[in-house]
């Protein structure tokens, strides 16, 4: 009988976790969307560079750069998650050289509401400020 009590709830116990939602689902669905660029930051003197995008379209495991609403790169990305919440968004490909200084190092996210920035943790510290598009 105990023997049975026991696979009985080891059975619940594995179902029961199998079922909940990861907390990784809900931080990937708030960074799905269109955020346009606002300034770009870091370098040698801080000051940035002129982006050569003004926009960034995140998908499910997919982003684009965009330049007056057109794609002008499609690359594939991951999130790599510190205690179940994604905080850098690793570029995974690139069909060509990335533009600009939007490169293949991992990026440290922030994201806060309709904001989101991405921070290069290596090199040249670039920052990439959004905030959401409002359709």
């Amino acid at each position: 009988m105990k023997n049975t009590i026991f696979i009985f709830l080891m059975l619940a116990s594995l179902t029961w976790t199998a079922c909940e939602k990861s907390s990784n689902t809900q931080e990937t669905n708030e960074l799905i969307g269109t955020w346009d660029l606002i300034k770009v930051t870091g370098g040698f003197s801080g000051a940035g560079y002129p982006a050569k995008f003004d926009a960034l379209r995140i998908k499910t495991s997919e982003f684009e750069l965009l330049k007056a609403k057109s794609s002008i790169y499609t690359g594939a990305y991951t999130l790599k998650p510190t205690t179940g919440t994604p905080d850098s968004f690793k570029i995974s490909s690139s069909v060509q050289p990335i533009i600009d200084g939007f490169s293949n190092y991992d990026k440290t996210i922030s994201l806060s509401k309709d904001n989101l920035v991405l921070s290069d943790p290596c090199c040249d510290l670039y920052t990439y400020e959004f905030t959401r598009t409002k359709d």
